[in-house]
């Protein structure tokens, strides 16, 4: 079916939307910018988005849409390898993911730095889900030893790590002398990844998956 007029425009507006959020707070970003981003007039925004959390609410819709579909693949293949050699093809899927969908993490880093309380802003709970879903399917593809508790936390030092070094990619990476989006430092995130969290995974595996897991 064709899409109209209205449908382009409403994606051109969540388009210039996102880029605003990525950079910007919640609390600071404003339909101003996102129309001076999107050379829109706030009247055409106001008829598609009544206000900001709207938009807002809007914006963390369509991109924890677009990771659910990825975390889909996320996955594939991944039982054919030893953890050594899944483990940064693991980590270069969800960098890959973020390069081609940079705003995700990055409004996600932008927001819960500056939010005391998550629950004050807009999507929120979209924002929760994303973060428990994300992982508690980790937690399911590992045959762990330990009790739910102790993987939990690994995940979650995991899932926070990542977010943090890819959607705060421009201030990890100069402080490293490297530019954010170079594979430079796409090459030392998943570097640093597997150095951190190789060999707790491994400690964590059931025994009877560790030989395997061993080999080169």
């Amino acid at each position: 079916m064709k899409k109209g007029k209205g449908y382009e425009t409403r994606k051109k507006i969540l388009k210039a939307a996102r880029k605003i959020f990525a950079k910007h707070p919640y609390h600071v970003a404003s339909i101003r910018m996102v129309g001076k981003e999107g050379g829109f007039d706030h009247p055409l925004i106001s008829y598609y988005f009544p206000s900001k959390e709207k938009l807002f609410e809007a914006v963390v819709v369509e991109m924890v849409e677009e990771f659910d579909a990825f975390e889909k693949t996320l996955y594939e293949g991944l039982d054919d390898y030893s953890l050594k050699k899944g483990l940064p093809i693991f980590i270069n899927r969800i960098i890959d993911f973020h390069y081609e969908n940079p705003e995700l993490m990055r409004t996600v880093m932008q927001n819960t730095a500056h939010v005391e309380k998550l629950e004050d802003l807009p999507g929120f709970e979209l924002f929760i889900d994303f973060l428990i879903h994300f992982m508690h399917t980790m937690q399911k593809t590992l045959p762990i030893k330990f009790s739910l508790d102790e993987v939990s936390r690994l995940v979650y030092s995991f899932s926070a790590l990542i977010i943090n070094y890819l959607g705060a990619s421009s201030s990890y990476a100069t402080i490293l002398r490297m530019e954010p989006d170079s594979p430079e430092y796409r090459n030392w995130v998943q570097e640093t990844m597997v150095l951190l969290f190789f060999p707790r995974l491994l400690s964590i595996i059931l025994p009877d998956h560790q030989a395997a897991q061993q080999e080169p």
